[in-house]
């Protein structure tokens, strides 16, 4: 510190503002932990967007080069893009854009995406619908309601939740409303081919009546005198029955037909269903509701709540709300679980103080663990931040840390006044010689924590909270040690003539302290044979570092099950549809699966996003999903255990991959390995070898690669010698086609403010009967007749991609599985070896990598690591400039790699997986042993400067700083207790590795650093 300034005088000095300030801030911090935000897990930014384009028909490769492969030439040229990823499917072109993590603002990054993609529609074909944007995935649907309906059409079920949508949108805080699973209803014009042959007439003539009558134009105005008169002339449809009178002309003759007896026509929802969902089995509509940003969701869901059910009240009898997910309950267990954890950690804590220092001592050091746990809430409060699951169990991680420094003060002021020191003079004195090495300890405690603020990940995002609120309360801990720990103990502490007889084996003269000077001098003499035998420990627990299982993040303790189902790639909708209720009826069985509570189910798509980290699935007609809401956690492998058996006796026609849930940016469970390379055949070939081998690995489930299976198509090779003398083109010929068995299009029927489509079709007896094909009429628009098909064309299976993904412009398959005995890593570790032998055989331009969870590890870390060499050289400064000498920041960093040896031992005998949360656990370890160096060199240098020689200053320095260091570790290890015992699904790896590492680290520390002071600072040698 400056010079002249000492806090500990000016907090005496003015006591009395000290004490309004804590009290201001233990009130203030109370009352911003029940009106914090309240999250379950951290936000963060979803910095992804999608372009959607469609061309109906198109088989997936024209889709890819025709037009994913043009917009994502346009889209590469967005500087801050990271990452494209896009799927071509019959019909649909979807492009994944993703931005590095290292950009926030993206409002601007999306407009330049929607620019690009509006220049590169121009090189788009003919046909092609416009590319859909959607940059607006990051919405969390805080509840998902369904509504359902007994002996109601959808129809009328969609004027009903339009209206409860418009009521909901009244709820304070509410930012978005989405209505899922509507089915819009078609007039549908059916056409037997034979019927327009037998008449004559052609496709085109009847949807060029129909569009010629059915129109919206004014006629203009006719000014008679002063008066202005407008001029509306009819003809456009107002019912069913006015498109069934529409007149068609017979070709050459004058006579006129009505359409109703030509066609079919009816009024019905659209066919194929568009993505229907189902809650219970029920069919429902869906609303995903969204809160604004700094919402409480604990106050924003009950009230949204309380609405819902007020509206139902008022619902004509036979509609029901029922809640199919809400995401309150959720946050609720997670906050009041991690609280009691806080709490348990606190009293756990308090106890262990006074069990060393004796009840006053122990109560003056633990009075600042509450202010400062409350003020950390109240800054918190002040800085936006968030109540969730990382902020909180950070508390936990800080508690014994919080306390080092109230230790150290009240333990220099008790030996001060034994000293027969003034108790002022031990007051004023104690605080100017420990602010700066507490300052120091205190700030390497929080840099060690600064390449996780500092990382570029979205796994840093997501924990970054936990450096936040290190650094908060750590700071406000050294404020408080300086500031109110002095004054407590200048108040009630006194010196007693004998310790506490809880204290006794802590004494000076106590056994234990007897056992570690014995202890102390054998290491002193023997200190080179003791430094080489700490780094063969340290080199022996390295080796075993191999050992021990990886996982970047655990699963969630989410009491819900997802299941995905995946039917064969060209699986019509309708067929998807049916066995999607095959399956809710399944799981109606109480008596099979007792303990599911409710589910909702959606068809062709992934519903919406409930969950930050889980995206939903991309659209397809052959897949769904299902979210399982179980009644508590203990039944959930049961439950998964049942779906996952069932599903193999049950339904072995289709693949449903049954997980839980899981924590952090990304799934930890499941393993992706890509083939890239432009030949299509050779990845998609290697990618068939991946997946046979991965079947060969006991307990490997849920194998398959997101091109899936090929799938038949039939080219119509068009005979153009032959079309030409028939006077028809290729054009007529696919017009023809999609038309007639897809359906085209041609006008509107408008109801009030409802727009309601007229699609023209064949009969579902000849547009779902492939033979039909080759005796169907093509119109000839140059020579206006119809020439059966199979004259002018040729009819060829042949068999195709389902999908064609790619990433970065390449093509890419990605081989998925994962495993029921190890981790996604393990499982990448157990087949590296083949996958290494693979790519020595792959031609030029072709590689195998991995991705997903192994990648994003890694990423990760080397983000996590990219800022660590600038860390440590900050606190190698501040040691420096603490200590003025080089030797001794040497010891200190010497003795870091100690806490390796726990932390290991701690992992393997605790059978905890090593992962992101686990190095962060590391980076906190390294952080605790410096401190504790700190300490212990920082007395031996008082004890020098009292002229002792270095061997007594080295005893009796550890002998006064075992105490303090000792309790701290005792304390921060008992500390973690709560998070051990529970198995915290987040922080259990964590709390291993501080509190073994810390544990064996410590003990290792207080014979280390005496022989490398020994070692660098011989007897009559200075520095």
């Amino acid at each position: 510190m400056t010079p002249g300034v000492n806090l500990t005088a000016a907090a005496f000095d003015h006591k009395k503002l000290v004490c309004l300030v804590i009290a201001i801030l233990l009130i203030y911090g109370a009352f911003s932990y029940f009106t914090l935000p309240a999250r379950e897990d951290p936000e963060i930014t979803i910095r992804g967007a999608t372009v959607t384009t469609r061309f109906p028909g198109m088989a997936p490769d024209r889709v890819e080069l025709l037009i994913t492969k043009k917009l994502e030439e346009a889209i590469r040229t967005i500087p801050q893009v990271e990452e494209i990823r896009s799927t071509s499917t019959t019909g649909l072109s979807i492009i994944h854009v993703e931005i590095m993590d290292r950009f926030f603002a993206l409002e601007d990054i999306w407009s330049d995406l929607r620019a690009k993609v509006s220049d590169a529609r121009g090189k788009l074909p003919d046909g092609a619908g416009a590319p859909q944007i959607d940059d607006d995935r990051g919405d969390v649907s805080i509840i998902t309601l369904a509504l359902l309906s007994d002996g109601f059409e959808m129809g009328q079920m969609y004027d009903v939740a339009k209206h409860v949508r418009d009521t909901l949108y009244l709820v304070n805080g509410t930012k978005r409303i989405d209505l899922l699973s509507v089915q819009y209803e078609r007039v549908f014009l059916e056409v037997s081919n034979a019927r327009l042959a037998q008449l004559g007439l052609s496709p085109f003539e009847l949807i060029s009546a129909l569009r010629q009558q059915n129109i919206i134009r004014p006629g203009g105005n006719v000014n008679v005198g002063p008066e202005e008169i407008i001029l509306e002339p009819t003809g456009n449809y107002q019912s069913v029955d006015d498109i069934g009178e529409t007149l068609i002309t017979l070709p050459n003759n004058s006579d006129v037909i009505p359409l109703k007896d030509i066609v079919s026509i009816r009024r019905d929802y659209a066919d194929p269903p568009e993505r229907p969902s189902y809650f219970n089995g029920e069919p429902a509509i869906m609303f995903a509701i969204s809160m604004l940003s700094g919402q409480n969701v604990l106050e924003y869901a009950p009230r949204m709540k309380a609405e819902i059910q007020r509206i139902e009240d008022t619902l004509p009898i036979g509609y029901e709300l029922k809640i199919a997910t809400y995401q309150a309950d959720q946050v609720r267990a997670t906050i009041d679980g991690v609280s009691l954890n806080v709490v348990e950690t606190l009293a756990i804590v308090l106890v262990v103080v006074m069990v060393f220092l004796g009840v006053r001592t122990g109560a003056i050091v633990g009075a600042i663990v509450p202010c400062v746990m409350l003020g950390t809430l109240g800054i918190m409060s002040l800085a936006g931040m968030e109540l969730q699951r990382m902020s909180l169990a950070t508390l936990i991680i800080a508690l014994g840390l919080l306390v080092d420094n109230g230790i150290v003060v009240a333990e220099d002021f008790k030996r001060r006044l034994e000293s027969g020191m003034d108790r002022y003079e031990a007051m004023v004195s104690g605080g100017r010689e420990l602010a700066i090495p507490l300052l120091t300890s205190t700030l390497t405690t929080i840099l060690v924590f600064m390449p996780l603020m500092l990382a570029e990940h979205m796994a840093s995002e997501y924990t970054r909270s936990i450096s936040l609120v290190i650094l908060i309360s750590l700071m406000a801990s050294w404020v408080l040690a300086l500031c109110a720990t002095p004054l407590l103990c200048y108040a009630f502490i006194k010196v007693r003539p004998v310790p506490d007889n809880a204290a006794h084996d802590m004494h000076p003269n106590g056994r234990l302290f007897t056992a570690y000077a014995v202890f102390l001098k054998a290491v002193l003499r023997f200190k080179i044979p003791f430094l080489v035998l700490m780094v063969a420990a340290l080199a022996g627990t390295v080796l075993l570092f191999g050992q021990v299982p990886k996982q970047f993040f655990p699963n969630s303790d989410r009491s819900q099950v997802l299941v995905y189902i995946d039917l064969p790639a060209g699986t019509p909708v309708r067929y998807t549809n049916t066995r999607m209720q095959d399956i809710f009826a399944w799981l109606d069985d109480r008596e099979r699966f007792p303990h599911i509570e409710s589910h909702v189910g959606y068809v062709g798509y992934g519903g919406p996003r409930f969950v930050l980290s889980l995206a939903p699935i991309d659209p397809a007609d052959n897949k769904g999903f299902i979210v399982l809401n179980i009644d508590e956690a203990e039944s959930m492998d049961k439950t998964i255990a049942a779906l996952q058996r069932g599903f193999i006796e049950d339904h072995f026609d289709l693949q449903a991959r049954v997980k839980r849930m899981f924590l952090g940016p990304s799934d930890s469970s499941e393993i992706e390995v890509q083939v890239i390379g432009p030949d299509a055949g050779f990845i998609f070939r290697t990618a068939r070898q991946i997946e046979d081998y991965l079947s060969t690995i006991p307990g490997t489930i849920d194998i398959r690669n997101n091109w899936e299976n090929r799938i038949m198509k039939v080219l119509v090779r068009v005979d153009q010698q032959r079309a030409r003398r028939a006077g028809v083109t290729s054009e007529d010929i696919a017009i023809s086609l999609q038309g007639y068995f897809d359906g085209t299009e041609v006008t509107e029927l408008r109801e009030g403010d409802d727009i309601i489509p007229i699609v023209f079709r064949g009969e579902s007896a000849e547009r779902l009967n492939l033979d039909r094909m080759r005796t169907l009429n093509v119109y000839s628009q140059s020579r206006r007749v119809t020439v059966p098909l199979i004259q002018v064309a040729d009819f060829v299976p042949d068999n195709q991609y389902a999908r064609i993904v790619r990433e970065d412009l390449f093509r890419t398959v990605s081989v998925q599985a994962r495993s029921t005995v190890m981790t996604a890593e393990d499982l990448a570790d157990v087949i590296d070896a083949k996958i290494v032998a693979m790519r020595q055989s792959l031609p030029p331009n072709h590689s195998i990598e991995y991705d997903g969870v192994v990648k994003e590890s890694a990423d990760a870390q080397a983000a996590l690591s990219a800022n660590v060499p600038v860390v440590l050289g900050v606190i190698v400064l501040l040691l420096v400039a603490q200590f003025g000498s080089y030797r001794r920041p040497l010891i200190i960093a010497l003795t870091i790699p100690l806490s390796a040896i726990g932390a290991i031992a701690g992992l393997l005998v605790m059978q905890a997986p090593f992962g992101f949360m686990v190095t962060l656990g590391i980076y906190s370890l390294a952080g605790i042993i410096i401190n504790n160096a700190i300490v212990l060199i920082d007395r031996i240098d008082i004890e020098r400067a009292a002229g002792k020689t270095n061997t007594d200053a080295i005893i009796d320095a550890c002998l006064l700083r075992v105490r303090p260091i000792a309790m701290t570790t005792i304390t921060t290890i008992l500390g973690l207790m709560p998070l051990i015992v529970t198995v915290d699904p987040l922080f259990y790896g964590m709390a291993c590795v501080i509190a073994f590492g810390l544990g064996i680290g410590t003990l290792l520390t207080l014979g280390v650093v005496p022989a490398l002071f020994a070692l660098l600072f011989p007897d009559g040698k200075t520095g």
